[in-house]
């Protein structure tokens, strides 16, 4: 494949939200996107913008009275399960709407929340009735709590949650004389594209939550750390325009599932017949597939960093290769916890599962590795404050991991939206971008590992030579035994006790749920 043009690395969402604003300020005929979450009252970085006013909300004004035509698609969510999420989706889209009355051309913008047409179905669902009617009853009960003005503002922005409830004695309740159309799976892309030129593309959303720098500095549940690439590159670009155009029809079966050209995509669609069936019909796992011919040929390095560790068939396909390639190392970053674990103190059966599919992964590793792997997590460079538990990584508070990146030596680097876990490379509609030219593959590199590093860090800490796990681990250990303010870079030893500890198995349940 040919290089990428222009190719940029953005880390964190100080590199990232600043060029994906200069790209929107120079648009001079279309913008299109969709995100998993996008929210114009998100505040402006960079300098240009600001110029313009305080939000992306001022931004996207100001291109649609320059005549930019503008399309966005936001991701929706199981209305039961995922009810502030939902209702975030809703509220955004009603922001979009009032950027379209605010703009003298507001019949330029078009915004839309997608849900995934995909349902459970009707065994699962009646298997799965009192859960539900515990969630439903659950978000009742959040909503009645509300100040009546706050209560009529979330109700109005969650349209398919109201389907469920009746209202009695001036409350809301859950209805009981229905099946809930349970939404199992949602598009968890992070695109951009202006002008069918530029292409931004990843695994970062846009809103205030994840707003981060690369010096992690905030309180330990504000931080985000995040990986997304841009390159001036139209065929990409118009490939990546084409998706946008057609995922949805993709995913409701009305046309031909076809991968665009120059990206990587995980897509399923809606089942015909899926009375027995929790999971969709998977169509392309574009993503997948290229993780496991890269695993398959690589020799000196493996980097891997991203929000999950879970799928099995990564897992077995790196063993098997640690077995065939005796020279190759492999280097993971993790957050030390899944987020909800770390900053909400939850521990549904969902996350269970996910935390025994991960410390079972990450045992299969280190058997077929030995001293040639390193799982690492980050935490902060700072003594703990009102962190606990598992907010806490040898005695500091940790940096959330959100960023899709797996680089394979010198010859390739995939930057995606998906997560190494079933849901992202079978399920949920993902989008990335293949990097195979050299130079380009080891700026990559140098960039997302250097990120973790301390400054000045020797280079053979982010090249593919011998020894770079053990370096790594060497590093990790000695910041373990440091005091958190004198250590060097954010490198600390992942510990698997408390994922072998939280985690259960969920036989007869989907690996891809999670």
């Amino acid at each position: 494949m040919d290089p990428l043009n222009e190719l940029r690395v953005l880390i964190t969402a100080d590199e990232a939200y600043g060029a994906l604003e200069e790209a929107v300020l120079d648009a001079k005929t279309r913008i299109d996107a969709g995100f998993r979450v996008f929210d114009p009252r998100t505040p402006l970085r960079s300098e240009r913008a600001r110029a313009i006013g305080a939000t992306w909300i001022d931004l996207l004004v100001h291109k649609l009275d320059q005549g930019v035509r503008i399309t966005f698609s936001l991701s929706d969510f199981d209305p039961v399960v995922r009810a502030e999420m939902h209702q975030s989706s809703w509220k955004a889209l009603s922001v979009f709407a009032g950027i379209a009355e605010l703009s003298s051309r507001g019949d330029l913008l078009r915004a839309r929340v997608a849900d995934h047409p995909a349902r459970v179905g009707w065994g699962p669902r009646l298997m799965l009735w009192p859960k539900v009617q515990r969630q439903i009853a659950g978000t009742c009960d959040r909503l009645n709590a509300l100040p009546d003005a706050a209560r009529r503002e979330a109700w109005r922005c969650m349209p398919l949650f109201r389907r469920f409830v009746t209202r009695a004695g001036g409350r809301l309740r859950p209805r009981r004389d229905m099946l809930v159309p349970m939404m199992p799976v949602t598009h968890h892309q992070k695109v951009a594209v202006v002008d069918d030129r530029v292409l931004y593309i990843g695994g970062l959303d846009l809103d205030h939550r994840r707003i981060d720098t690369t010096g992690h500095h905030g309180p330990s549940d504000q931080t985000w750390h995040d990986v997304q690439v841009m390159t001036t590159d139209p065929v990409r670009a118009r490939a990546a325009r084409d998706h946008l155009d057609r995922f949805m029809a993709e995913c409701a079966g009305q046309v031909p599932v076809t991968p665009p050209p120059g990206l990587l995509r995980t897509l399923s669609s809606r089942r015909r017949r899926e009375a027995a069936h929790l999971s969709p019909h998977v169509c392309d796992t574009g993503i997948l597939d290229r993780h496991l011919t890269q695993i398959g040929e690589a020799r000196q390095l493996i980097y891997l960093e991203s929000q999950f560790l879970r799928d099995p068939m990564i897992a077995d396909a790196l063993a098997a290769r640690a077995r065939k390639a005796p020279d190759l190392e492999l280097v993971v970053m993790l957050p030390a916890a899944p987020m909800e674990v770390a900053f909400d103190g939850e521990d549904s059966l969902d996350l269970q599962y996910g935390e025994f599919l991960q410390a079972r992964a990450l045992d299969q590793l280190t058997q077929a590795y030995g001293d040639r792997l390193f799982v690492g997590a980050p935490a902060q460079i700072r003594e703990a404050q009102n962190e606990e538990g598992r907010q806490l990584l040898h005695g500091a508070p940790v940096i959330f991991v959100h960023s899709k990146v797996s680089v394979f030596d010198d010859r390739a680097g995939l930057v995606t939206s998906a997560n190494l876990n079933g849901r992202s490379m079978r399920w949920d509609t993902e989008i990335g971008i293949e990097i195979s030219d050299p130079a380009q593959v080891r700026h990559l590199r140098a960039r997302t590992m250097g990120a973790w590093l301390p400054e000045g860090a020797d280079a053979t800490m982010t090249d593919a030579v011998p020894g770079t796990a053990g370096r790594w681990r060497q590093l990790a250990v000695t910041n373990a035994a440091t005091a958190p303010r004198s250590r060097q870079g954010f490198v600390l030893p992942y510990e698997i006790a408390p994922a072998r500890e939280m985690g259960r198995p969920l036989p007869g349940v989907p690996k891809e749920m999670v």
